[in-house]
């Protein structure tokens, strides 16, 4: 109730904290962990690791960004019989799977740094 008062939100659900707690942290110049993966619109390890990633993203903030690969002949040649390719912070660090234990500590250390 007090969240809706302070910051006008009509219908505070769970779902809204997730965004209060990233302006918090921007408020405190913490600053999130970029995990991007890359993939293909049809892969089953891609659908497996987009699952792993969101459900550590349930209990950790960061941000992420999905790059299908299809059409693009500069990242098909790079990561073409790879995918799903993860990468922290610009560095990869996963290849064909991500193991969410390995996740969760790249990236409160990406955040804490």
């Amino acid at each position: 109730m007090l969240l809706t008062y302070i910051f006008g939100l009509v219908t505070a659900r769970i779902q809204r904290f997730p965004d209060f707690f990233r302006w918090l942290r921007w408020l405190t110049n913490m600053r999130e962990a970029l995990v991007r993966m890359y993939s293909r619109r049809t892969c089953g390890l891609c659908d497996e690791a987009r699952e792993t990633i969101l459900a550590v993203r349930g209990r950790r903030s960061f941000e992420f960004e999905e790059v299908f690969i299809d059409g693009d002949e500069s990242l098909e040649r790079n990561y073409g019989l790879r995918v799903p390719v993860v990468e922290v912070d610009g560095a990869e660090m996963f290849e064909f799977a991500v193991e969410p234990a390995a996740l969760e500590q790249m990236v409160v250390r990406a955040a804490t740094t």
